[in-house]
C-alpha cells in the first residue's frame, strides 16, 4: 500500500510484483476503477496476471482510499488522467497497458485519443466513451439525495449484479464501500461522465483497445459498445453472457483471461 501525497490530494496506489526476473522485458498493467467502488474490485484478476505483468492498482479520486474533492470542486476527465499519470511517475513507468472500469474505462479511452505515447493498449470494462447515452443516469445522479446512501447502494446493486450473481462475501463487500462513499463525489462524478463525449476521437485512436463488455448492463448497452468497435480501428469486442454493470467483479479470472489473451497476441 502507498499515497502519493500531492497539493490537491492524496491518491491510493499499490504496487504488486511478482514477475519473476527471468521474465523480460517486464511490462505494467494500470487499473483504475469506476464508481463508488475501490481498486481491490481487481483482485481476483491478479492470480491470472501477475506472474507475467506488475500490476498497479489506483483509487479514482473521490473513492476508496484516496482523496475525496470539495463539494463544487471541479471534475473533469483530463484530471483525472492527470491522478493517472501522476501515479505512473511515482512508481517510475512511462508506459503501461490501461484497464478501466466504467468511468475508469471512460478516461481510458481519453487517454488513448490524447496520451497514446503513455499507453502500450488501453482495455475498459463496462465503458462508455459517450456519457449522454449512459441510460438510467439521471435516476443515478438524483437518487443519491433521495434515498440516501444504504438505499441507494441496495438499489444499485441489483444493476450491478444478477442475484447469485457474485458470492454472498463479494456481494457485501462491494455494497459496504458502495454505501460508505461520498454522497457530493458520487453525483458529482456521474455529472462529468454524463458530460463526456469522445465519439469524435475514437477514429483517431491507434492504441491497441480490448472492450469487456456485459450482455445485460443496464447503463451501458451491447450497441453502444459494437459503435466503438466500429469506430476504432483494429479494435476488439468480447461480450461476457450472464453479467450486468459490475462485470470486472462479478467475472473477473474470466475478464483477466481475456485480457492475457489479447496483450499476449499482440506480444508476438
Amino acid at each position: 500500500m502507498s499515497v502519493l501525497k500531492r497539493p490537491e490530494g492524496d491518491l491510493y496506489y499499490d504496487v504488486c510484483d511478482i514477475v519473476p526476473p527471468w521474465v523480460a522485458p517486464k511490462e505494467t498493467i494500470l487499473f483504475l476503477n469506476g464508481l463508488a467502488i475501490d481498486s481491490d474490485i481487481w483482485v481476483t484478476w491478479l492470480p491470472v496476471l501477475a506472474d507475467r505483468y506488475r500490476i498497479v492498482r489506483t483509487d479514482l479520486r473521490g473513492f476508496g482510499r484516496s482523496f475525496v474533492p470539495a463539494k463544487g470542486a471541479t471534475w473533469s476527465i483530463e484530471l483525472i488522467a492527470r491522478d493517472v499519470l501522476d501515479v505512473m511517475s511515482a512508481v517510475g513507468v512511462d508506459r503501461v497497458h490501461f484497464v478501466g472500469e466504467s468511468t475508469g474505462g471512460t478516461v481510458g479511452i481519453h487517454m488513448a485519443a490524447h496520451l497514446a505515447e503513455k499507453l502500450a493498449s488501453v482495455t475498459t470494462v463496462s465503458a462508455a466513451h459517450r456519457g449522454g447515452a449512459i441510460q438510467r443516469s439521471k435516476a443515478l445522479r438524483d437518487d443519491v439525495g433521495r434515498l440516501g446512501m444504504e438505499t441507494w447502494s441496495e438499489t444499485l446493486m441489483k444493476l450491478r449484479f444478477h442475484p447469485g450473481g457474485v458470492s454472498d462475501r463479494m456481494w457485501r463487500w462491494f455494497h459496504d464501500v458502495q454505501r460508505n462513499s461520498a454522497p457530493h463525489a458520487c453525483a458529482d462524478l456521474v455529472d462529468m461522465l454524463v458530460g463526456a463525449d469522445l465519439t469524435a476521437a475514437l477514429p483517431s485512436i491507434r492504441v491497441p483497445m480490448l472492450i469487456l463488455a456485459p450482455d445485460d448492463s443496464p447503463f451501458v448497452t451491447v450497441e453502444q459498445q459494437v459503435e466503438r468497435l466500429r469506430a476504432v480501428p483494429g479494435s476488439e469486442l468480447q461480450v461476457i453472457a450472464g453479467a450486468r454493470h459490475g462485470l470486472a467483479h462479478s467475472h473477473g479470472p474470466r475478464c483477466a483471461r481475456v485480457l492475457r489473451d489479447f496483450l499476449e497476441r499482440r506480444a508476438r
